[in-house]
């Protein structure tokens, strides 16, 4: 490949070497970016992992220690996301029911006014 000439042999063999040394770099270099796209604290530039239920904000270690969230109710970030996916569900599901049921009375009503209309 280097000398760029066409080779005679047609035959070619795969480089086994060359081919786990691309597979380590790929995955090294999927690892930086996973690394590089985590959030991270504009002041202090650690991993957020707390949620501030008071602020409703995402913060590092370093500001839950501060007098910022000195008396604010602190959870961890997987916490929160099940916390809040329960509360969305939850609205959801409670929505949808709603829904259903306004359904079922404008049904139920425009059968007893059809009702009224052959009686």
């Amino acid at each position: 490949p280097e000398c760029r000439e066409e080779s005679a042999e047609r035959t070619l063999r795969v480089n086994l070497a060359l081919v786990r040394l691309s597979e380590k770099a790929r995955a090294l270099s999927l690892n930086l970016k996973a690394k590089k796209s985590k959030l991270h604290c504009e002041k202090h530039q650690e991993d957020l992992k707390l949620f501030c239920k008071t602020d409703k904000k995402l913060i590092c270690l370093i500001c839950a220690t501060g007098r910022e969230h000195e008396s604010h109710s602190l959870m961890l970030i997987e916490e929160a996301i099940e916390f809040y996916k329960e509360q969305v569900n939850s609205s959801f599901f409670s929505q949808k029911r709603n829904q259903r049921s306004r359904k079922w009375s404008r049904n139920r009503k425009r059968a007893f006014l059809e009702f009224r209309k052959r009686h």
